[in-house]
């Protein structure tokens, strides 16, 4: 080996290795260029999927057109009253639930519970929002009975006044070893 070869063989060995976390602290730094080239690349994928969906909606569109362009006058009037009706039923459905959500609210403040559940219990028909308030409030009870339950559980603390008194024996014994260790 020739000296050059010799050196840059040592400079190599003793240049200590980088560690896992010099080697993953190490960030890549980014030209304008790169950067505007990754936002272009990425504001194009973005428009060509809504251009897509926007020629699929107007695919859809026109089909529609062309469809209800062909049907007679009592095919179109006949899905006139049927979208009109599905509109009152869905109308007649938010009222309901409107309504069923202030009677819900009513009974739960009545039994102390948070109207922070109204969403969970509350359904189209007031009955089935009664039970569910009142299958949410024995399953809160019950879990709060389990929970002080659990936080109570364990040994009784015993009476002060049925312990036997320390001899004076056992006293001075005492005294001697705490005094000895400290």
């Amino acid at each position: 080996m020739t000296e050059e070869t010799k050196s840059a063989t040592n400079n190599s060995t003793e240049a200590p290795a980088p560690s896992e976390t010099e080697v993953t602290e190490q960030t890549k730094t980014f030209s304008q260029e790169e950067v505007n080239e990754i936002l272009r690349k990425r504001v194009n994928e973005i428009n060509a999927k809504q251009d897509e969906k926007v020629k699929v909606a107007v695919a859809e569109a026109i089909k529609e057109h062309e469809r209800q362009a062909q049907l007679t006058a009592e095919e179109k009037a006949a899905e006139e009253t049927k979208k009109r009706q599905a509109e009152l039923e869905n109308k007649e459905r938010d009222l309901l639930i409107r309504e069923n959500r202030a009677e819900a609210r009513e009974i739960l403040q009545e039994k102390g519970i948070s109207n922070e559940i109204l969403e969970y219990v509350v359904d189209t028909d007031l009955e089935t929002t009664k039970r569910n308030i009142l299958k949410f409030e024995k399953l809160w009870n019950k879990a709060v009975e389990d929970g002080v339950q659990k936080k109570t559980a364990g040994k009784t603390p015993s009476d002060p006044s049925s312990v036997a008194p320390v001899s004076e024996e056992k006293t001075s014994t005492l005294d001697l070893l705490y005094h000895k260790n400290n």
